[in-house]
């Protein structure tokens, strides 16, 4: 199996291939890329930034079906053009904060969101919303770094994980979280990257988006080969674009 691991931003996680590396199974293959020739920032946390960086992705996401890779996992919690990738290749798509709420759902009755600021959270729970997987969602609570002051040439890797820690705690204290989902990829694969510790002081699951969304995407990709599921229903919201229209968008582009 071959699975390809956008980064939809011009950067890649600390830790982020070490963690995959040690969950992926042996059969599984992956790349992991970022769009830094064409969006230079290290972070998308903004609206206009998230859709400034929707474009890149959506180009790799088509190349890696063409590369014949078996399915692609988006690696950022704010979902980078999931939905409309899913319209235009025909393999597997996953990302981030889907899959780790889903898996949220079965392991608990209440969940939370770690972000990085207010903003940000807010972004995520309308994507819950438009997931209709918000339900659960018992808060989400900034740890007031900036994206881009996560790496750990600007941050401290200790200071980061003391602060999550230290907000993951009144998470489960003071709003009844039973599960925690870093609200980043980049609090994600440092949590990971200590898990155990983590876990033991935080004291319930911690579901970072990286290793869902990759081991869904292992899954999915065998639904569609092993049992002939196809990768999403193509009735109704998923639907491909016409064909001619797509076609003439296309030669405008020149791509």
């Amino acid at each position: 199996m071959r699975i390809l691991v956008i980064n939809p931003f011009g950067e890649t996680e600390f830790h982020g291939r070490e963690n995959l590396e040690k969950i992926k199974r042996p059969d599984t293959e992956f790349d992991m890329v970022n769009i830094g020739d064409v969006y230079p920032l290290k972070n998308n946390q903004f609206l206009y930034f998230r859709y400034m960086c929707t474009d890149g992705t959506l180009e790799r996401v088509m190349k890696a079906e063409k590369e014949r890779y078996d399915a692609v996992f988006i690696s950022c919690n704010l979902d980078i053009g999931l939905y409309e990738a899913r319209s235009l290749v025909d393999i597997p798509v996953t990302a981030t904060l889907e899959s780790a709420a889903l898996l949220a759902y079965a392991m608990g009755t209440k969940y939370s969101l770690i972000t990085v600021d207010e903003q940000n959270g807010r972004i995520q729970e309308m994507m819950l919303r438009q997931y209709g997987l918000e339900g659960k969602l018992a808060s989400h609570r900034p740890i007031g770094i900036d994206a881009n002051d996560l790496y750990p040439e600007k941050t401290p890797e200790d200071a980061v994980y003391q602060k999550v820690i230290e907000v993951s705690k009144k998470c489960v204290e003071e709003d009844g979280a039973e599960v925690i989902i870093p609200g980043c990829t980049l609090i994600g694969s440092l949590l990971t990257h200590r898990i155990d510790q983590a876990m033991e002081s935080i004291g319930v699951p911690i579901l970072d988006g990286m290793i869902t969304g990759f081991k869904m995407a292992e899954m999915m990709a065998d639904l569609c080969k092993l049992a002939g599921l196809p990768p999403v229903s193509r009735r109704g919201y998923f639907q491909f674009p016409p064909k001619q229209d797509m076609d003439t968008l296309r030669e405008f582009l020149n791509r």
